[in-house]
């Protein structure tokens, strides 16, 4: 059975946001997606505070490493320092191939690290792998059922 609750989408980029928006609705089991732009934002969500106030707590955050503001590196280790929201898996999505990027962000506790391709087919490929692994086949904290 696959988790139906939100996946995060942290993006500053309005060009990705809007490309992996198009791509989860058309996957076969459409991806239910919540976008914010900025680390403060992120934070704002996954504590429910603010105009996030009751929001559902997501399957997991698909993280942005570098944005302005509060970078993903910051997000990822404040989330990860929480003992309610450090079980909460993140994914950096990240255009970065950048040792010092991909190495930080594991030591910082990051699940995985996915490079992000431009929008096209290897986008949508790598879509795909997401939700098959992350919200099919794995089984997350918070979720009811078995893995599909």
């Amino acid at each position: 059975m696959m988790d139906r609750r939100p996946l995060l989408l942290v993006e500053d980029s309005d060009a990705d946001a809007v490309a992996l928006e198009r791509i989860a609705r058309r996957l076969p089991l459409p991806l239910p997606l919540v976008r914010v732009r900025d680390g403060e934002s992120a934070l704002e969500f996954l504590y429910q505070r603010g105009d996030y106030a009751g929001a559902a707590r997501p399957a997991l955050v698909l993280l942005d490493l570098h944005m302005p503001g509060m970078g993903g590196r910051e997000v990822l280790s404040r989330l990860k320092a929480d003992p309610v929201l450090r079980c909460i898996p993140v994914i950096i999505f990240s255009s970065s191939t950048e040792k010092q990027d991909v190495e930080g962000a594991y030591a910082d506790g990051a699940n995985s690290y996915l490079f992000k391709p431009e929008p096209g087919e290897q986008l949508e490929a790598a879509a795909r792998a997401l939700q098959a692994f992350w919200l099919a086949a794995a089984r997350l904290p918070g979720s009811e059922g078995s893995p599909a």
